[in-house]
């Protein structure tokens, strides 16, 4: 298994895809043609060729390039790594391996990242593939018996939500309606790559939104200008297990430095569209 450091779910969705994909088969009517764990023919020929590898049939495909296929050319390429909704990640994840990479990705587009929306478009989408192909209707079926299990597996099995990939240690507090927050150092965000950054942020918001409500309280003492979308200094403290920290300057998610942020100077975060904030971090990061 590939080391996957920021989502434990992963494991599991890839071992309920192989249990469903079988062993090597080459059946006339599958227009998959020859396949081995779910993988094709024509996928495994790309994945040797870009390796440099000699082409070989997909019935000698070796356990670690199965692993890698499946993570690199399905889980990653049809962005279920960073759909926040692991239920919904599994469902894109496993129809890119049962219809292909763009159907996933243009079924979770038309999604509007609802799943149960989602699982309609797969099984109409089955529906017309039969439709259009007479020869195809025997594995209609088993084609919806599929999205059955997904739903039934993603429910009993994963969370609704991630797991946060980073250990923010006991830096915490508690907002007027009793949920805890937790609260990004510095050294989170030193550890945190553009992707982990951009999916963590609906989180780093919520901590500036809940300090912008606390100015002086929590864990640290803060002084910023409510709501910036920039950067505010945090006043030295000492940590429930006796650690002193000393005094830095923590981001709100994205700061006014430079001509490339300059459209956002002075405007509060809460109040941008989700299409501005993805232009602001994907100018800051």
């Amino acid at each position: 298994m590939l080391d996957i450091d920021y989502d434990k779910e992963y494991p599991k969705m890839l071992k309920f895809v192989l249990v469903r994909e079988g062993g090597y088969s080459n059946n006339k009517d599958d227009l998959g043609g020859e396949t081995n764990k779910g993988i094709t023919h024509t996928t495994y020929d790309s994945y040797r060729r870009a390796k440099g590898l000699p082409k070989q049939s997909v019935k000698y495909m070796t356990e670690d390039e199965m692993q890698e296929i499946y993570y690199v050319n399905y889980y990653k390429a049809s962005g279920a790594d960073e759909i926040e909704n692991p239920q919904l990640a599994m469902y894109v994840f496993d129809t890119a391996v049962n219809m292909g990479v763009s159907v996933a990705k243009d079924l979770y587009k038309k999604s509007g990242d609802n799943l149960e929306k989602f699982e309609q478009l797969r099984r109409d989408k089955y529906n017309r593939y039969a439709e259009a192909k007479p020869s195809q209707k025997k594995w209609l079926q088993g084609w919806q018996n599929r999205v059955t299990h997904v739903k039934d597996f993603v429910t009993t099995v994963l969370p609704k939500e991630r797991e946060l990939p980073f250990q923010l240690g006991v830096e915490m507090d508690v907002d007027q309606n009793g949920n805890v927050i937790y609260y990004y150092d510095m050294d989170d965000y030193r550890h945190m790559d553009s992707k982990s950054f951009k999916r963590n942020f609906p989180k780093i918001l919520q901590q500036t939104i809940h300090q912008v409500g606390y100015p002086t309280g929590g864990a640290a003492n803060v002084s910023r200008p409510e709501g910036c979308a920039g950067t505010y200094h945090v006043s030295g403290y000492v940590r429930s297990d006796g650690v002193k920290v000393s005094d830095y300057d923590r981001t709100c998610g994205a700061k006014h430095a430079g001509k490339q942020t300059q459209r956002y100077r002075g405007l509060r975060i809460d109040q941008m569209t989700k299409e501005e904030i993805d232009e602001l971090l994907d100018e800051y990061i």
